[in-house]
């Protein structure tokens, strides 16, 4: 079981890289879009689609990194009152209900994206865009994150003292 919230935690990290990545690569495409603006005139047609895009992969990709990671924005009035004890049956409790909603989150960007296969779906600008590509990168993003859950879940009745222990 140990190994498996490696795995699960390991592809949270990768996920997480991945996003990093693609902030880069928004910026570099916000960068060409104001050079070709600037320089010749002219627009990339492109950038403002794609960069809208890139966010969503971006977000959803780093979910699960930033779980990993205890970033996510609690509110500790009742959690930091709570005995240790209390803290790990509520976090149990948090995780639980965060991957039930991960879980509905994954089916409803599985019909998304299945939708946007069988239908051929595109995008409604100059470029075209198969949709199945946008919404493929959002599905990944959340089954990743779905699996970040679950390794927490898991990890919380393994081991509970590693549970907020950065991976």
């Amino acid at each position: 079981m140990n190994r498996l919230v490696r795995l699960l935690e390991a592809l949270a990290t990768l996920a997480g890289w991945v996003a990093g990545a693609l902030l880069v690569v928004t910026t570099a495409l916000i960068f060409v879009e104001i050079a070709s603006r600037v320089l010749v005139g002219r627009s990339t047609m492109v950038a403002q689609e794609y960069s809208g895009y890139l966010l969503a992969a971006m977000i959803y990709g780093a979910a699960g990194y930033t779980l990993a990671h205890g970033e996510h924005i609690r509110v500790g009035v009742i959690y930091e009152r709570l005995s240790p004890r209390g803290r790990l049956w509520l976090d149990r409790f948090a995780l639980l209900v965060g991957l039930f909603f991960s879980s509905l989150l994954v089916l409803a960007f599985y019909y998304l994206f299945s939708d946007s296969l069988r239908y051929q779906s595109r995008s409604f600008t100059p470029a075209r865009t198969p949709m199945v590509y946008p919404h493929g990168a959002a599905l990944v993003g959340a089954v990743t994150l779905w699996m970040q859950f679950l390794a927490m879940t898991v990890k919380s009745w393994i081991d509970p003292e590693a549970l907020w222990r950065k991976p």
